[in-house]
């Protein structure tokens, strides 16, 4: 949208402006996320909900008056709709996605960054210098499984037409999806943007999201528990700055480091090999 033309628009364009805007990025989640009856909600596949409010203000407050945005708000909110789903507009950046061209791509990676974050050890200083190395180091670990896992089913998804096929019949966040027949072809050219779109929107270290994807996507189931423990230290040293709930110090050695590199090293061999297992046929 042009700023200067909505700056010196009618109060009326900016509001139609600012209901067109939002009607582009954002739509009824009736037509986007699937409906759990069993929950009495809906499943934000895509993120959300988002609400008008919040989004037309961030975009336009200070360049048209709150009048403007408030009224743009009422109208869009006028058919009695508070939360929204966003559309491909909104979630789906390419910019985000993970380019991987070659198959061996993420196991060298990961590999490499294991061996990187290891080396980190070797670096002198006081002991709070090197404590604060430790836990960046463990983080960074943990990370690179993520990164591992994430490129894993980017390469899939980006090179095997049945990977996305399968994802769209088998996925919960996919095959529930309630599709117009008018949307039915443009989604069927979507359908990989689709997944991407969803696949930015994960949290890749969360084994309920992971492994899904693996298992509907793939044929492959992941075994993934072993690192739970290892995931919420992971918060702690990220989020609670090296504490743990109770307030409490986190401690990481090298050894910690060295064992955790050496199991996720050993989980990413497992998946490759349960992956060219799958597509093998056997």
């Amino acid at each position: 949208m042009n700023e200067a033309w909505l700056k010196k628009a009618s109060r009326t364009e900016q509001v139609a402006a600012l209901v067109q805007w939002f009607g582009a990025r954002f739509c009824d989640p009736a037509e986007d996320a699937p409906y759990t009856s069993s929950e009495g909600s809906y499943l934000w596949v895509h993120g959300g909900p988002y609400e008008a409010g919040d989004q037309i203000g961030d975009q336009f407050r200070g360049l048209v008056e709150e009048a403007v945005i408030e009224r743009a708000v009422e109208v869009v909110e006028g058919d009695g709709i508070y939360q929204w789903a966003p559309t491909e507009l909104t979630y789906y950046d390419d910019f985000f996605d993970a380019e991987v061209d070659a198959r061996t791509e993420p196991m060298q990676r990961l590999e490499a960054t294991l061996g990187r974050l290891q080396g980190v050890l070797s670096l002198q200083g006081d002991d709070a210098v090197r404590n604060v190395a430790r836990q960046l180091a463990y983080a960074g670990a943990m990370s690179a499984l993520d990164t591992f896992l994430r490129e894993t089913m980017s390469y899939w998804v980006d090179h095997s037409e049945d990977t996305v096929r399968n994802l769209v019949a088998g996925h919960p966040g996919f095959k529930d999806r309630k599709i117009s027949l008018g949307k039915l072809f443009e989604l069927y050219d979507a359908l990989r943007a689709e997944v991407k779109a969803h696949m930015q929107a994960m949290a890749w270290h969360r084994p309920t999201e992971v492994a899904p994807m693996f298992s509907h996507g793939l044929g492959v189931t992941l075994g993934y528990t072993g690192f739970d423990a290892d995931v919420k230290k992971r918060y702690d040293l990220v989020h609670r700055s090296g504490r743990g709930i109770d307030g409490s110090a986190v401690t990481v050695t090298d050894a910690d480091i060295a064992n955790l590199a050496e199991r996720v090293l050993a989980f990413a061999k497992e998946v490759e090999a349960k992956i060219e297992k799958a597509q093998s046929g056997e």
